[in-house]
């Protein structure tokens, strides 16, 4: 690999590239709703007095949690759609570049026609189709050595525009406008689909899937480096492929998905990766929702209307501590130490919302908490969470075996984010653990257990490791 500095530059904005695309609205829409909550209300009573709606409490509040978490059943069809894509209709490439347009055409549908329907259309886009390519992509272009860290780039840009959201959600920037607010991502998402047209596909895509070694070899120079060893990378990407028992054979996406049950280091690599995931869950409300749990427990609206951003902040932190000592320190074991330090930050929240109604000033342990919640999820938890399964599948069902996972997973926030608002009015900061905790520390025993260092290692070998046991 060219050692030069230019090309280091190079190699590494080609990925940050292809991670922006796929997450720079995505991580946006998480947060700015966050900040701007009191303005969306508006919005939301707006179009409901404009159809003559007449609203209770009660019936307000089922509307505004599904306004907040609808966007969850888009995203659960858009990856099954995912697979069926790749690997029959259209290229990873193109298919992230199609993705990447997605949002600007629902933002301006959003910011068009003062109306709910436009807000459910943008809700409902499905962001699940484009996130299982986004590292499909990042692990299969990256060099052995560097597929940890490159991975890591989803994360550090997902997080990057969660605290962008959140900060330009505030009032006094652009809250109180939203039309320019929803319109913020329409340029940039424009910007990317035109670039990620020029990219060229994956090389284990050209090899396995097109049978193209001449073209398998150019991305392996594009994305490796023109001195890379390519027949080096090629053979190991031929050694990954007879990982199957029937490498030559076409299998229908539904013969992967029975494939993907039946045979056991398959169902393994499965149950690792929704393990790894099940301890993502708890962000989404805490992002969702940091404002009305602080509030919750007695601190200040200002406070706590910047306790989103704050914790944005030690999010964006931790991703890029992580990037720079994953290669380093291996998946494994920072998965788990930063998972129990993680549900250490969350029974913290728990101890500090309960101890504050005896010590009132204990109420501002509850914000150090949640930022240490986002340290400490950026760092471990979430970008090797949502990437390990990608180095633990080969390429033929890895793209079904991320969509599996990733349904799974959404299934399980979409029931906690319902779950946890009715459930903390009801026995307040305990729902945190019933919820999170709980399945987390179950989660960590599995991958304990079972889940294999994948550091520098090619995939053939973590699936014939994942065989042998």
């Amino acid at each position: 690999m060219s050692e030069s500095k230019f090309w280091k530059i190079k190699q590494l904005f080609i990925f940050i590239l292809v991670a922006l695309a796929a997450n720079f609205n995505y991580g946006f829409s998480t947060t700015y709703i966050n900040t701007s909550v009191d303005q969306f209300k508006n919005f939301l009573n707006t179009s409901l007095s404009h159809r003559h709606v007449v609203m209770t409490e009660t019936k307000y509040d089922i509307i505004w949690n599904l306004f907040l978490n609808c966007w969850f059943v888009g995203y659960f069809v858009g990856v099954w759609f995912s697979p069926i894509f790749n690997d029959n209709w259209l290229p990873y490439r193109k298919l992230d570049s199609i993705s990447s347009v997605n949002p600007s055409m629902s933002s301006n549908s959003m910011v068009l026609p003062r109306t709910i329907d436009s807000i459910q259309i943008y809700h409902f886009h499905m962001h699940g189709c484009h996130i299982p390519i986004l590292y499909t992509v990042l692990a299969e272009c990256s060099p052995t050595h560097l597929r940890g860290s490159f991975s890591f780039l989803s994360e550090v840009s997902y997080s990057s525009m969660t605290m962008v959201g959140s900060f330009l959600g505030q009032d006094y920037i652009l809250g109180s406008h939203l039309f320019w607010l929803c319109f913020f991502v329409v340029p940039f998402c424009l910007f990317f689909t035109l670039a990620l047209f020029l990219l060229p596909e994956t090389p284990k895509f050209l090899l396995i899937s097109k049978d193209s070694e001449e073209q398998a070899t150019e991305s392996v120079k594009y994305y490796h480096g023109v001195d890379s060893d390519a027949k080096q990378v090629l053979e190991e990407i031929r050694k990954e492929a007879e990982c199957e028992n029937d490498p030559l054979e076409d299998s229908t996406t539904f013969r992967k998905m029975k494939e993907l049950f039946t045979e056991p280091h398959l169902r393994m690599a499965l149950i690792l990766s929704v393990s790894a995931l099940t301890n993502t869950v708890g962000l989404w409300a805490l992002l969702l929702s940091s404002t009305f749990f602080l509030e919750n427990a007695n601190v200040e609206s200002e406070v706590a209307e910047w306790s989103t951003t704050a914790m944005s902040l030690a999010y964006v932190s931790g991703t890029v501590t992580g990037g720079i000592i994953i290669e380093k320190v291996g998946r494994r074991t920072l998965l788990l130490l930063f998972t129990f330090l993680n549900n250490l930050a969350l029974l913290a929240f728990v101890f500090f919302a309960k101890i504050r109604i005896l010590i009132d000033p204990m109420k501002y342990g509850c914000l150090g908490a949640l930022i240490i919640y986002g340290y400490t999820y950026g760092t471990g938890v979430g970008p090797i969470s949502w990437f390990i399964s990608s180095e633990l599948v080969p390429q033929k069902h890895r793209s079904i075996a991320q969509s599996v996972a990733y349904a799974i997973n959404t299934l399980m926030v979409v029931i906690s984010t319902f779950t946890v608002l009715p459930l903390y009015s009801v026995i307040g900061s305990y729902a945190f653990v019933i919820l999170y905790s709980i399945p987390s520390f179950i989660s960590m025993l599995i991958l304990f257990r079972y889940l294999p260092e994948t550091k520098r290692r090619e995939i053939h070998d973590i699936v014939n490791e994942l065989k042998n046991k």
